[in-house]
């Protein structure tokens, strides 16, 4: 029984994750733009509003995203 679970471990193997190529690209198909509605943005407090605005800006930068 021993050697069986070692044959299946090695056919199994060890698989490591794929470098990233770009992780700018990754967070793009990850994400997408937030667009709250205007009642919304009406109850956000500033910080909250700072946080959209910085993530759509970084959107804007990496993806291409329009406003």
């Amino acid at each position: 029984m021993g050697k069986a679970l070692i044959v299946c471990l090695l056919l199994a193997g060890c698989t490591t994750p794929a470098s990233i190529g770009n992780p700018r690209q990754v967070w793009c198909d990850h994400n997408q733009p937030r667009r709250p509605s205007a009642a919304v943005v009406a109850a956000m407090t500033r910080p909250e509003l700072n946080e959209v605005n910085a993530y759509n800006g970084k959107g804007a930068k990496w993806c291409r995203w329009k406003p």
